[in-house]
């Protein structure tokens, strides 16, 4: 197992982008970020060493694990490369692997993913015909295993996926399932690393990738299964998180900010008639349990992420502040 400790910056090595010589296809280096991930990381692993489009490098990033993970990734042996660096966020975590990849094609994914068999290969399709370079990255859709309600909700709301906004664009991509070109992630300067969080990284690298002239695609077929795993209140969690990640967007970049979200947030909380339109669509759709459940969910899911837009704009206001005095 190949191990190194770096912390770089985001810089145009030089690279080998085009030919994995062994199969005359693009090479793609995989990078995976994980933080304390040795109950799954292994089943991500084993999900990239057996895809149909080989993958030239497997490159997984240790943000500075404190249980066996590092242990469990030697058992792969050669088969992968292990980068160890302090904990930094995923963000960070990524740029690290894009510092270190020798390929001029690089796809992501989660430690707690597995990505279907034909995954590189449905990616690789979506950058069919892009002559002139200009689709920086291909992105799939995101599914669970269905293990418990919320895991199912997830899904249903598509919480995960690449969604088109309301010209058809896609602003932005999930890293659980996305490639991307190297030279287009190192000429925009990578992940945002003041992202500490998972949340709002992603939406903010797709602003900056499309804000200098790229465009990014969807491809629907590319499928990474995702345990979940969530309860309700890790998903009210993660969506504080996106929240966060959404007031620091907001900040650099004024039109995606939102106006008065605390007031947004009593709004959507007082609406008892939004409750039980909701409830009524949910029970007609999917059943008493579930529906109430969904329905729940439907009403507390855009709160939480307004409740940490106000924390993190709390959050860069508070930092000013600090750095001035």
């Amino acid at each position: 197992m190949k191990r190194v400790m770096c912390e770089p910056e985001i810089s145009d090595l030089s690279v080998d982008p085009s030919i994995d010589v062994e199969s005359d296809r693009p090479a793609i280096a995989v990078i995976v970020p994980v933080w304390n991930g040795e109950e799954t990381i292994a089943g991500t692993v084993k999900a990239l060493l057996c895809q149909t489009w080989s993958a030239a490098e497997i490159i997984i990033v240790d943000d500075g694990s404190t249980d066996r993970t590092l242990q469990v990734l030697a058992g792969f042996g050669e088969r992968i490369r292990v980068v160890s660096r302090t904990n930094g966020g995923p963000a960070a975590a990524r740029n690290t692997g894009i510092e270190v990849a020798r390929c001029g094609l690089i796809a992501f994914t989660d430690s707690d993913c597995a990505p279907q068999r034909d995954w590189l290969a449905r990616l690789m399709g979506g950058f069919a015909g892009d002559v002139d370079g200009k689709i920086a990255g291909v992105g799939g859709i995101v599914r669970g295993d269905g293990g418990t309600l919320t895991d199912r909700y997830i899904d249903l709301i598509r919480l995960l996926d690449p969604e088109p906004d309301e010209q058809g664009v896609i602003p932005y991509l999930i890293t659980a399932n996305a490639c991307f070109r190297r030279d287009a992630l190192v000429r925009v300067g990578g992940f945002d690393e003041g992202f500490r969080k998972p949340g709002g990284e992603e939406a903010e690298l797709g602003y900056r990738l499309r804000d200098a002239g790229y465009k990014l695609q969807l491809a629907e077929t590319a499928v990474v299964n995702h345990r979940h795993r969530q309860s309700l209140v890790s998903l009210l969690r993660t969506l504080v998180n996106y929240g966060e990640g959404g007031a620091r967007i907001g900040r650099r970049w004024p039109a995606q900010r939102i106006r008065r979200p605390g007031q947004l947030l009593l709004r959507q909380l007082l609406s008892p008639r939004a409750l039980g339109r909701r409830l009524r669509e949910r029970i007609s759709s999917h059943g008493l349990r579930s529906g109430l459940y969904f329905a729940l969910l439907d009403q507390l899911r855009h709160p939480a992420f307004l409740l940490g837009y106000c924390r993190g704009e709390r959050q860069i206001t508070s930092q000013r502040h600090h750095s001035l005095s």
